[in-house]
Formats: C-alpha cells, structure tokens, sequence
C-alpha cells in the first residue's frame, strides 16, 4: 500500500467535494460537513482508489464515489428543498409587511406559499394550529431554539405569541442568510430571530431556551452518526423538548413504528401526538 501525505490525500479529497458541490442543490453545504461525510461513508478501499487514479475524474470509482455521497446529502439534507422560488416569494412578503402592522391577509398568503417551497412545512402547513394549539396549551414561551429549523421559523404567525426571541439553526449559510432575512422583516411583529450556522453533528452547546425544536431531524443523524440522539439532546438546555419524526416515506408508504423502539427506550418520559405524516414527541426536559 502507497503511503501518501496528508496534504496529497487532502487535495484529491477537495477535488471529490468540488465535484459533489457542483450540483447546485449542494452548492451551500460546507465543505467541512462533506469532508466528513467522505471519511464516514467510504470505506478504505475506496479511498485508496481516490488517492492512485492519475486521471481520478474520468474513474468510475471516483464517479460512483461522487454519486454515493450526493444520495446521502439528498437523502438528508437536499430531500427537504421542494423550490428555488423563496427569494422571490421573500422579497414580496416583505413588501407586504411594509404595508401593514397587522399579520393578515395577503402577509398569511405569503407566509403559506413560503412554506409550501419546504417538504416539512409543506407538509404541516393545514395543521400548524393544532401543533402550537398542543404545545404551548402549558407554556408560552420567551426564548425558542429550533434546530435544523428548515422554513419553520416561518410558521410564527400560527403561534400566538405576541413576542419571542427566537433562535433558529441550519446547515447552510444560504439557509441562515435566508431565515435571517426573513426575522428582520418580521421584527415589527415581535419576533426576534437571528440564525447560526452550526453542524448538529458536532456542536456540543447549545444556546438555553424554554422550548427546543427538533423537527424530523434525528432520523437523518442517526444515519451519519449512530447514537448521536443521545448526546444532542443531554447537550440542550431546555425547559420543554419538541421532536417530531416521519410517519410516510417519501414515496408515501406507512412507516413502521418499531422504528422508534430506539427512541422510545431513550426518552423516558414524554407525550405524543399526531398528524397526518408527523408524529411528535413533547418532553419536559426536567424529567428526562
């Protein structure tokens, strides 16, 4: 077996993730969080077929390498990207909000077609009253920390919270540079927002709050790192722990609930509901 340098090895790395980047539904992600996901996902014969290849971009193993990475960035982060319209339809809501200083009418128009450009709030959308009417039926909440938020931080105007400080996490600083603009605008409506670029894979603090979202996210950590639940959700500094999962694959077909049998050993203590594709877990952290 050749032994090459670190620094070799990391240049015919960065040539794989520039490739894998190239897909514009990729183009956002960090490099460091692609760089990570090579080392998991391929094992280490074929990272030597990355290192030998003289013309590494025509080889198939460098093609198929190429292919697997970006089925698993789709599969767990790009999958939720129904549209690149969101700027647009953004630009207008703003322009709404400047019109009015009430949440109605044409501002809801925009706040609905927003969501329906994300799988997940596409999704929830029709049920997000009965959502927040369950959750904060028992508390009304100052700060909200909602991780991997997607467009979640959207669907404010069905809380029925005159003001909250609300933090919002993603992957992407497309993503946070999108949701940031879109607390600015809603600041007039007391929403305080601001976002963080953070990889939930690797962050060990997070920020205190009185609730926590962690919306049909553990599913997907859970496949990038095993066991990683536990020690995300023993790091979250919370008052009330809101985690929800899929019930439909994407293809529509009923998900198996033993699925959850790993969760459910893992928390103790919680409360469930559901809605058509969701189910979802609400755990007072003081018990868990």
């Amino acid at each position: 077996m050749v032994k090459y340098t670190e620094e070799y090895k990391k240049e015919r790395i960065n040539l794989l993730i520039n490739n894998i980047k190239k897909k514009k539904e990729f183009s956002g992600i960090d490099d460091q969080f692609v760089r990570d996901l090579i080392h998991k996902k391929l094992n280490n014969r074929e990272l030597e077929n990355i290192y030998n290849h003289n013309k590494l971009e025509k080889s198939k193993e460098f093609k198929n390498s190429v292919k697997l990475i970006r089925k698993i960035l789709h599969e767990t982060y790009g999958v939720f990207n129904l549209s690149r319209k969101r700027i647009k339809l953004l630009n207008q809501l703003k322009e709404e909000i400047k019109k009015t200083n009430k949440i109605n009418g044409p501002t809801i128009d925009f706040h609905i077609k927003l969501l329906k450009t994300h799988k997940s709030t596409n999704e929830r959308v029709d049920d997000y009253n009965e959502i927040y009417g369950r959750i904060f039926s028992t508390i009304k909440p100052e700060i909200i920390l909602d991780l991997s938020a997607g467009l979640n931080p959207l669907s404010y105007p069905w809380m029925g919270l005159n003001k909250v400080k609300y933090i919002a996490t993603e992957l992407t600083n497309e993503d946070t540079e999108f949701l940031d603009e879109y607390f600015k605008s809603m600041a007039k409506f007391g929403l305080d927002g601001k976002t963080l670029t953070l990889n939930l894979l690797k962050t060990q603090r997070f920020p205190k709050s009185d609730i926590c979202f962690l919306l049909k996210t553990l599913d997907s950590l859970e496949t990038l790192k095993k066991g990683i639940s536990e020690s995300i959700i023993n790091n979250i500094d919370t008052k009330l722990l809101i985690v929800s999962f899929p019930t439909k694959t994407l293809s529509g077909k009923t998900i198996n609930k033993k699925r959850l049998a790993w969760f459910n050993k893992l928390i103790p203590n919680y409360s469930t509901f559901e809605i058509k594709n969701e189910i979802f877990y609400i755990i007072d952290k003081k018990l868990y």
